[in-house]
């Protein structure tokens, strides 16, 4: 259940890699300011996921969800701010 809990929090964290891959460009322009709108976006739907995940499961031991659950959201917002430095670098390059 963990396992299957995890790859959909790793989907939904990817949406944004895609995100950023697909539309670097107008992305860039004013990049803080969408940076923090699509990590709010993805903090609200992965935390309600995780709620909703332990509420209709009736999940006793919810802890160890929470924990896994923000830790693959961690590893997955690092990869992300990698991915958009080797883009941000890209586009100033060219």
């Amino acid at each position: 259940m963990i396992y299957i809990f995890n790859l959909i929090i790793g989907a939904l964290s990817l949406i944004s890699i895609i995100i950023y891959l697909k539309y670097k460009k107008t992305l860039f322009e004013n990049h803080f300011k969408n940076h923090i709108i699509i990590f709010l976006l993805k903090l609200f739907f992965i935390s309600m996921f995780i709620y909703f995940f332990i509420y209709n499961f009736s999940i006793s031991n919810y802890k160890i969800f929470i924990i896994t659950g923000y830790m693959n959201f961690t590893f997955f917002h690092i990869l992300e701010g990698i991915v958009s430095q080797k883009l941000m670098i890209e586009t100033d390059d060219k």
